[in-house]
């Protein structure tokens, strides 16, 4: 990879909080010499259910959530399959990368089952890992430049790197709640979602009857004056964008 596209990289990862988990020391301080190049903010996790642990810890507060996990499969006390299967329920966008001695086929299926962005196989280098990070940011995984600014519907802005809302340069102060809901929406950039996709989200649990959902938005409506969320009746909301002219 030439130099232009790898400082094009690093411009973008420089950027993200990443979450690595690998229980073998000297893999672990190899490969975290290697993630420095790109990455500034790595938070390190020795095994599958510290590395679901932090997830949780840290996704609780979206101004130190993670943006990119990078995982081995084979651990002790829960496997990296299992951690990512649990990691999913929690969030099914956040980019998950493999790096692993398996090449059994076996473990590639289990691995795509469980959804993942990218497989490396040990032992990896530089170039390997620019080109998977590449991949991830070519499909608009991560973003660069002033595309943290959102644009919705009633001259409301998101700002996606502060997670905050603006209507006309002023911050409308969110609950930890609400700053969930317009992470979810965002990320899934203006696709419909469900009220048990919500209420996963937001609550962390799934209760069935969809109050919770309904009082949070309804809640949102009279602090905004406005119904930034419409109503998809008997499926759920999307997030209103701003119409393009």
């Amino acid at each position: 990879m030439n130099q232009d596209k790898l400082h094009k990289i690093i411009d973008i990862t420089s950027k993200l909080h990443i979450l690595y988990i690998e229980d073998n020391s000297d893999v672990r301080d190899q490969t975290i010499k290697m993630l420095k190049v790109f990455f500034s903010n790595i938070a390190v996790a020795t095994n599958g259910e510290e590395g679901l642990n932090l997830f949780k810890k840290n996704n609780k507060y979206e101004s130190s959530a993670f943006d990119l996990i990078i995982t081995d499969i084979e651990m002790p006390v829960k496997d990296g399959i299992s951690m990512i299967k649990s990691i999913r329920e929690l969030d099914t966008n956040i980019p998950i990368l493999i790096f692993s001695a398996h090449s059994n086929t076996d473990y590639f299926i289990k691995t795509i089952d469980a959804g993942i962005d990218g497989y490396i196989l040990k032992p990896y280098n530089i170039d390997q890992i620019s080109n998977s990070l590449m991949n991830i940011i070519e499909k608009n995984k991560f973003k660069n430049g002033n595309e943290h600014i959102i644009h919705l519907d009633d001259d409301y802005i998101w700002n996606e790197q502060e997670s905050m809302l603006y209507k006309n340069e002023d911050v409308i102060k969110l609950t930890k709640s609400e700053i969930k809901l317009f992470s979810l929406f965002i990320k899934s950039k203006g696709s419909l979602k469900t009220y048990d996709e919500i209420e996963s989200f937001i609550f962390m649990d799934y209760n069935s009857n969809n109050k919770r959902v309904r009082n949070l938005m309804s809640r949102l409506k009279q602090k905004l004056n406005y119904e930034l969320f419409e109503s998809i009746y008997g499926h759920g909301y999307k997030l209103k964008y701003k119409k393009s002219l």
